[in-house]
């Protein structure tokens, strides 16, 4: 009876688990938090709560009706997005399919996200040697994280560019370790899919260019192809701006577009430094910065000597000239949780208080992170073109920088930081705020803009 109930208890649920290939128990515990997130708006019935909500059925749904509507013919100069038509296209096709009620369409949605969580998975697996466990929990830390979450459920175009940036980023790395020119392709191939879905994700053109530049000094037949692929990225969009006569389609709302002229809509640059966008991002990276890679750098700063304090201390000499020299306080409609903490306080020298702290830990986080990494990495390389980009960027929205500047500091961790407790509880940090950014717009804390 023992051997029986032994053998029973090993060919169990349990032991088919554990048999599995880690990638197929990736996919599913992946998978749950999506799951978590249809169950609990009815079957996509319901609309998630959350930053900019409202863009669905102003701007994102209109334009899939109408590309609907048109599908073999579409007008891709006329129509009321302010981003660049591929989302709005995939999933009118979809909608060939199942119907324009919004809860099937909000399906691709979901899946886009699902699969972005899937790539970084295989990233941190293969190109950051985490194990299947580690790489599970960042991925879900990612999935779950404020501005990718909330996303994953109605139709806006963010997490499809997020999706595509993450493919390009893969076969950057790819590249990086000889994949040779089919693996550039490819990421110039989805550089330009993002690029058509959001006009923001341009960024990741100077990423290759770099990341090719620095891995093909000696070869200038390689380097005529990759410039050659590069270009070719570029027509599509191209073409859509010389249409457009701009940088977005003439029907979209200038109040909603953070690449319009600031003479035409509501809000950014009026009396402001193009430089507010970047600082924001630099306070993101103070945040996550400081919870996933505080220990180390702290250890590192700790054994060394005292000179190894001096790149720390003066990129955080930076960001407090940056912040005298460009105050950053709240205006009207700059919107995202580190903006709701600073309205809760003082504002000495015209800037917030949260920022006088966050600026400068971030600019010292980031200078030893690259330190650390070495600034020809892709993480590093990643963010200083994020950064240097959003000089173009008119609106603070944390919802624009937050995804990009997380999963930059997450392609910079190295498996053995996991084992730091310390670390351990950064990510436990950054899944509290996660958690209780949803439950604030579920319970309506916070209210999302109709």
């Amino acid at each position: 009876m023992a051997s029986i109930s032994t053998q029973a208890s090993r060919s169990g649920p349990g032991a088919r688990w554990r048999a599995l290939p880690d990638r197929w128990r990736a996919a599913a515990l992946l998978a749950l938090p999506f799951l978590a997130g249809v169950i609990g708006l009815r079957g996509l019935t319901h609309v998630m709560p959350t930053f900019h909500a409202g863009d669905e059925i102003a701007y994102h749904l209109p334009t899939i009706e109408q590309f609907a509507g048109q599908l073999w013919s579409p007008d891709l100069v006329h129509y009321p997005a302010a981003q660049t038509p591929l989302f709005h296209l995939l999933v009118a096709a979809w909608s060939q399919v199942v119907g324009l009620e919004l809860w099937r369409l909000r399906i691709v949605e979901v899946l886009i996200s699902y699969g972005a969580a899937l790539v970084l998975y295989r990233l941190l697996r293969r190109y950051a040697a985490f194990a299947s466990g580690p790489a599970i929990l960042l991925a879900a830390l990612f999935a779950c994280s404020p501005y990718v979450f909330g996303q994953s459920f109605i139709l806006v175009t963010d997490n499809l560019a997020l999706l595509l940036s993450l493919i390009a980023i893969e076969r950057l790395l790819a590249f990086e370790r000889g994949g040779g020119l089919a693996a550039f392709a490819i990421a110039c191939a989805a550089i330009g899919l993002a690029v058509l879905t959001r006009q923001s994700s341009a960024w990741l053109g100077l990423l290759a260019l770099l990341v090719l530049v620095l891995h093909l000094p000696r070869e200038p037949r390689a380097l005529v192809g990759g410039l050659t692929l590069l270009g070719l990225a570029a027509l599509p969009t191209l073409a859509l701006v010389l249409a457009w006569h701009g940088f977005v389609s003439p029907m979209a709302d200038p109040a909603s577009c953070g690449l319009c002229a600031p003479a035409e809509g509501r809000l950014g640059w009026a009396g402001d430094s193009r430089l507010r966008a970047p600082l924001y991002a630099l306070a993101i990276a103070g945040v996550y910065g400081t919870l996933l890679h505080g220990p180390a750098l702290w250890d590192e700063l700790r054994r060394g000597e005292v000179a190894r304090w001096r790149l720390p201390l003066a990129a955080a000499s930076l960001g407090v000239v940056a912040l005298l020299v460009v105050p950053l306080a709240y205006h009207t409609g700059d919107e995202g949780w580190i903006w709701r903490i600073a309205r809760s306080g003082p504002e000495p020298l015209g800037t917030a208080w949260t920022f006088w702290l966050l600026v400068p830990l971030g600019c010292a986080v980031l200078a030893m992170v690259a330190r650390r990494c070495g600034p020809r990495s892709l993480p590093v390389l990643l963010l200083g073109c994020f950064l240097v980009a959003q000089l173009a960027t008119r609106l603070a929205y944390q919802k624009y920088f937050d995804p990009i500047v997380l999963l930059a500091l997450l392609l910079a961790l190295r498996p053995e930081q996991l084992r730091d407790r310390r670390v351990l509880a950064g990510v436990g940090a950054i899944a509290l705020l996660s958690a209780g950014f949803v439950l604030a717009f579920v319970t309506g804390v916070i209210q999302y803009e109709t």
